[in-house]
């Protein structure tokens, strides 16, 4: 996908498993040099075993990046070890707060918005603050701050989460605005439900089938599908792209909410049977 200066680094976080991790296999694929981090030492370790017996080239640094000094210790690691950072992979994410506390702005405690915003949106601060010197040295680099469609609607639950996407796609948009003539570009990607490991053992049937009867597209996104679209942001292939959210949600926000009550609300309407899996 698109064409790597050689040497490229990347800098990946949340790499220890669904997205984050198939963002590093992609990457190492293309011929990118990539710093895995994460808080999971043992999955992040199996990562970067993973990249390095396909032939990549991977280093696992364990960093907690809703705590500034570890992601400038990040960041220094991606120096030492590579000798810069050209690519930043904004993605580890907090969901649902301290014993998943984060319910709505009158019941979440200050406790699940001060995590939820420390990983989710100072991260990235952090990560795009120390990573951003090192770029411009090398010449100019790429950032993209993995989010989550919830940065755009309200829900009943989670509001620290949703108010912390939104806030990356600011933050998106502001660093590509002061710093784009310097050599950065910076892009989000707002997600649907993607069905990672995690997602398809906590979910219940009932629950896919709410979510599938809102999907434009046939079927759940896997991580890989995700990855794609961040190597793309990534890559020169998206070089006239700059502070935009992509939205890769299978529809979600294309449609009227009422879409899957579309027989009751607009019963003259021809019926679409979905196809068969």
């Amino acid at each position: 996908m698109g064409t790597w200066k050689n040497g490229t680094v990347a800098v990946v976080t949340g790499a220890a498993q669904g997205v984050g991790r198939a963002t590093a296999l992609r990457l190492a694929q293309e011929g990118v040099s990539v710093i895995v981090d994460d808080v999971q030492r043992d999955k992040l370790h199996s990562v970067a075993d993973e990249i390095t017996r396909a032939g990549g080239s991977a280093h696992p640094f364990v960093a907690d990046v809703g705590v500034q000094s570890e992601v400038a210790a990040l960041i220094d690691e991606a120096e030492r070890v590579y000798g810069g950072v050209d690519i930043l992979i904004n993605n580890a994410v907090a969901y649902g707060g301290p014993e998943e506390a984060d319910i709505n702005v009158e019941s979440t405690p200050d406790a699940a918005w001060d995590r939820t915003f420390a990983v989710n949106f100072y991260g990235a601060v952090w990560g795009t603050r120390y990573a951003i010197p090192s770029m411009q040295r090398r010449g100019g680099g790429v950032i993209v701050n993995v989010g989550s469609t919830s940065g755009f609607s309200g829900d009943t639950v989670h509001a620290a989460y949703a108010a912390s996407m939104a806030a990356k796609y600011s933050l998106t948009r502001s660093t590509a605005t002061s710093h784009g003539k310097r050599g950065i570009r910076a892009n989000a990607i707002a997600s649907g439900l993607i069905l990672s490991p995690t997602a398809r053992k906590n979910l219940s049937e009932e629950k896919l089938a709410a979510y599938d009867a809102n999907l434009l597209v046939e079927d759940f996104a896997e991580p890989e599908d995700l990855a794609s679209v961040i190597v793309f942001l990534a890559s020169s292939e998206s070089k006239y792209i700059t502070g935009q959210t992509l939205t890769a949600d299978g529809g979600f926000q294309a449609h009227q909410p009422w879409h899957a009550q579309n027989h009751i609300v607009h019963p003259q309407a021809p019926i679409h049977e979905p196809v068969l899996r």
